[in-house]
């Protein structure tokens, strides 16, 4: 199948006047056109892929994609065809904080593409090869059994299918995963099988739940695959539900060597922050994370990583969370932090690093960060509710000027960031 591209913006009637006469043309096994419903064969878009998760970058450009469906963590190794640079792409205006579009209309342009509509477009994930700066979104088309997964890249403003079938690629499998069938109160167990996946020193991190009676999981995978899995369960105190956890799994995580020692700090739903040294994570062990922050209850994680802030060049990790602005906190503070007591009562906090963190105005579905400057992220404009965006975000303040109203937006008002001086300046 040949990569095809959306080449310019159009209205959501035009989008859906697209997919239903098959404007775009997207050429499916079997001579099928995207703009049906029909089911499509394995391969194709999807190539190996059963579904298409969370997104990370390993080593000599291996993009590892997460496959809740399929029960396996894949390795792509992309070559230099599949990879196109897009450092010469302005991003906007540092200075004046104001970011640009990458892609408008966003899930108006992937439902043309796969010939479908917006309602049945869902976007996983979104990821950055930070050489190239191109950007790679986990997508399915459709919803539950019947998704057909595709891994989609963004070349200066145009959206590209992934040609994964053509791709060197190795798979490896995740046991234990939930039945299909299993439910949780609201929602199917096995949306939670593999949460988050990291690449660190020969390894991938993969979270998540399993089967077992202690369904908090982590494994410890070499890469190259091979069969020495190791995988350990993991529980934390959780004070704003007063009692420990073995159940809930980590959302997000990243792993960060501080003073010496590689550890894995993590975010869980309802927002606890959590330390975990590398070295107790053993195959077969049960290992009790320090909880070094309460971030703020009644809210879950979207992404978690770190940059460097490019006013002070100090080292930030960044929670971006569903219901409130996003949290920074300083990584040097992370090995450091006493973990909170355990065996109290109901605690809504916040606790620990929670009292310190720092705010910052990030709306965002998704968010990965693209260079040393800016920021970018899947965001759906209050203005502009009825699409999705692709946008950059200045670093370190993560502030777009000319979404709201200030004084400084007056022809004649105060300058005191010197504004107007820099009003023509771009920046990559």
């Amino acid at each position: 199948m040949r990569e095809k591209s959306v080449f310019s913006a159009h209205s959501r009637r035009d989008v859906l006047r697209f997919a239903v006469a098959s404007a775009v043309g997207l050429a499916l096994p079997s001579g099928r056109s995207a703009a049906s419903d029909a089911a499509v064969e394995p391969g194709g878009v999807s190539g190996p892929l059963q579904s298409s998760g969370v997104l990370t970058f390993g080593p000599n450009n291996v993009l590892f994609v997460g496959d809740i469906t399929g029960a396996r963590v894949h390795a792509f190794a992309l070559r230099d065809k599949d990879l196109a640079s897009q450092t010469d792409v302005i991003s906007g205006n540092l200075h004046n904080f104001e970011g640009r579009d990458r892609v408008q209309g966003l899930d108006q342009k992937l439902a043309a593409l796969f010939g479908t509509t917006t309602d049945k477009i869902v976007i996983n994930d979104m990821v950055v090869h930070q050489p190239t700066e191109q950007i790679f979104i986990s997508v399915e088309r459709g919803r539950g059994t019947d998704a057909i997964p595709a891994i989609v890249k963004v070349n200066h403003g145009q959206l590209e299918i992934l040609e994964l079938e053509s791709i060197p690629h190795s798979q490896v499998s995740i046991s234990n995963e939930p039945d299909s069938k299993a439910m949780l109160e609201f929602e199917p167990q096995e949306t939670y099988a593999i949460t988050d996946i990291k690449y660190y020193k020969g390894e991938v991190f993969v979270t998540g739940i399993t089967n077992q009676r202690f369904a908090s999981t982590l494994h410890r995978i070499p890469y190259p695959f091979n069969s020495n899995m190791a995988t350990c369960t993991v529980e934390i105190w959780h004070p704003v539900h007063g009692e420990f956890e073995t159940r809930a799994p980590i959302i997000r995580h990243v792993i960060r060597e501080l003073n010496g020692e590689p550890y894995l700090f993590a975010v869980y739903g309802c927002t606890p922050l959590v330390r975990f040294p590398l070295s107790a994570l053993k195959d077969g062990a049960h290992v009790r994370g320090d909880v070094i922050g309460e971030l703020g209850y009644g809210a879950n994680p979207l992404d978690m990583l770190t940059f460097i802030n490019p006013a002070d060049s100090k080292d930030y990790l960044l929670v971006t969370i569903d219901t409130r602005s996003a949290s920074q906190i300083a990584v040097s503070d992370l090995a450091s932090a006493p973990p909170q007591p355990t065996g109290g009562g109901i605690d809504f906090g916040p606790g620990g690093l929670g009292r310190t963190q720092r705010a910052l105005p990030i709306k965002a579905e998704h968010i990965a960060i693209l260079n040393s400057k800016w920021a970018v992220l899947i965001w759906r404009h209050p203005r502009t509710t009825y699409r999705l965006d692709l946008s950059t975000l200045a670093l370190p303040y993560f502030f777009e000027r000319k979404d709201g109203m200030s004084e400084m937006n007056w022809p004649n008002g105060p300058d005191p960031f010197q504004y107007r001086e820099h009003r023509n300046e771009v920046s990559n």
